[in-house]
């Protein structure tokens, strides 16, 4: 029995080293009235938030700044021209 024991506390401890990965909300999210400054653009079976090239009236400038600030994989990807 003592090996038994052995085993279950080495499979403890390699399950407690393994990487855990958790998965962030995008930060355009957290930027107040995202949606007054995004547009959807539709991507075939989905849709998805762009940002246009110009500030929408509606958006605050605040919140505007904000979103154009977002880099690398947290930037709104820019809309398509149409």
């Amino acid at each position: 029995m003592p090996q038994l024991r052995h085993l279950a506390l080495a499979a403890t401890l390699a399950a407690l080293a393994l990487p855990v990965y958790a998965v962030q909300p995008p930060a355009y999210l957290s930027v107040p009235d995202f949606k007054q400054c995004l547009s959807e653009q539709n991507e075939g079976s989905y849709s998805s938030w762009c940002q246009p090239a110009k500030k929408p009236k509606a958006c605050p400038r605040v919140s505007w700044r904000q979103l154009r600030a977002l880099q690398g994989n947290d930037a709104v990807p820019a809309c398509r021209a149409k």
